[in-house]
């Protein structure tokens, strides 16, 4: 059966409060009757013995007729509860204190005929309970010779005095009464703990299950002192907020697709429909204007498969021994055609010549890659710098343009599945959002790392780390 936290916490708390007390409550109570009856029995027979030596006094001092109340025996057994009764060699009672104290009879002589009609078992437990009549028997010596005997009666265990037993009931009760106390307090504090608990369990419960219906722009404003609710908490916001962006970012993205799809589409239906109606004859420059419209839609489904097989496998790498800095300089050479067209200027700076053991194609597409981002962003007339360089054993190789930028905005997402920053900017580049993806994840298959600096209008530098114990050789 569910319930809640609180009801849980109130349940647990006192249930252990309970425990605790019940074994607190026996150990105590074990441990008080333990030394309070062995106080009692050392009192107890300190009377006994003060008691026989009355009575051996006055024998001493008188034996035909002993004086027993001047030797105070009378005085001190009223004061301490006992019933003394003493008898001569022929069993003729010559002396009791029961004359002095007839209701201490009169109680004896009831207690005996409560336990006689309660039965033989219930009437010791009663007499056990309840003041119960005892005697100790005690001969008198005279010399060598047995003169009598002595019969010292009391009620109780040991001749437990009211002021005794009612110390040892107030001692109970205290325990008792602490022991309510400590309940109440127990289920006040798991209330006040379970509040502390629960309510912001129920708002983190309410936030995700409002996540799961869709509701993502809601957050757990709780203030709480546990770490663990303080974490929680966070993460829930967290995970909020990263599924706003890329719920966010989705859309975007589906807008972008849609509008790189439809403009290649859109052309070759124009074409086809235009061929179809006869008003543009099929020569050779238009087909091609439709096969590179297809060319487009294929490249752009090619790259998706590509990100794809990244993301779901461990990408196998054919490695190879290489210089870096010869491999950088042939790259160069061969795209320096494409930049000539925005009259763009390529420097290259090879500060290391390092001979490198890794996929010299995935190395080619990565240099490919940063150079064709930097070629999409430029202005005309600009410059592209390349270096490569050694920093704390590692190979750094930094791609730098002076063009149009990155914003703060787009900056955490641009190695992100086809994110792209202004839509319309990246129309006119043609970009397809998925190029710095893959860079980034054919760096990190070979251990590496991928940074990026940039400032709008200022341009980027991207600079790709190697640590040399992972890519050189020897």
């Amino acid at each position: 059966m569910k319930m809640n936290l609180n009801k849980k916490f109130l349940i647990s708390f006192i249930s252990i409060i309970l425990i605790s007390l019940l074994i607190t409550g026996i150990t105590s109570t074990y441990m008080i009757d333990k030394r309070f009856n062995l106080y009692l029995l050392k009192q107890h027979e300190e009377k006994i013995a003060t008691i026989k030596s009355m009575i051996d006094s006055a024998i001493i001092k008188s034996p035909m007729k002993p004086d027993f109340e001047g030797e105070g025996l009378t005085k001190y057994a009223l004061s301490e509860n006992y019933i003394i009764k003493v008898f001569d060699f022929n069993n003729n009672l010559i002396y009791t204190t029961e004359v002095h104290t007839p209701m201490m009879g009169q109680r004896r002589r009831m207690m005996g005929h409560r336990g006689n009609m309660m039965g033989p078992m219930m009437g010791r437990m009663f007499r056990n309970m309840f003041e119960s009549y005892n005697e100790d028997n005690y001969t008198i010596n005279y010399g060598n010779k047995e003169i009598g005997r002595a019969i010292i009666g009391y009620f109780g265990i040991h001749n437990i005095s009211r002021e005794a037993m009612s110390f040892k009931l107030t001692l109970y009760g205290s325990i008792l009464i602490s022991s309510l106390i400590a309940i109440i307090v127990s289920a006040l504090i798991s209330i006040m703990i379970s509040r502390q608990l629960g309510i912001p369990i129920k708002a983190i419960t309410k936030a995700s299950k409002a996540i799961g219906e869709g509701d993502l722009s809601i957050r757990t404003n709780i203030k709480t002192n546990i770490e663990e609710l303080s974490d929680l908490s966070s993460s829930i916001n967290g995970l909020a907020t990263t599924l706003q962006e890329q719920e966010s970012l989705r859309n975007r993205l589906t807008s972008d697709m849609a509008h790189e799809i439809r403009t290649p589409l859109t052309t070759i239906k124009s074409h086809i429909e235009a061929f179809i109606d006869g008003i543009w004859e099929p020569n050779p420059e238009r087909l091609k204007d439709c096969y590179d419209e297809v060319d487009r839609l294929h490249s752009l489904v090619k790259n998706l498969e590509d990100i794809n097989k990244f993301k779901e496998t461990n990408y196998i790498l054919n490695k190879s021994t290489f210089r870096v800095d010869d491999e950088l300089a042939r790259i160069v050479n061969s795209i320096i055609p494409q930049f000539n067209k925005k009259s763009l200027k390529l420097e290259l700076d090879n500060g290391a010549e390092i001979e490198a053991f890794m996929d010299r194609d995935k190395f080619k597409q990565i240099i490919y890659n940063l150079l064709s981002n930097a070629f999409k962003y430029s202005y005309e007339k600009g410059i592209v710098k390349i270096n490569s360089y050694i920093e704390r054993e590692s190979l750094c190789i930094s791609v730098q343009d002076f063009g149009i930028g990155i914003s703060k905005d787009d900056m955490p997402h641009i190695f992100e599945h086809l994110y792209r920053g202004d839509a319309s900017r990246n129309r006119a580049t043609g970009g397809s959002g998925i190029g710095l993806t893959i860079t980034k994840t054919l760096v990190e298959v070979h251990g590496g790392t991928i940074k990026v600096k940039s400032n709008v209008n200022s341009g980027t530098v991207f600079t790709i780390i190697l640590p040399l114990e992972k890519i050189q050789r020897g």
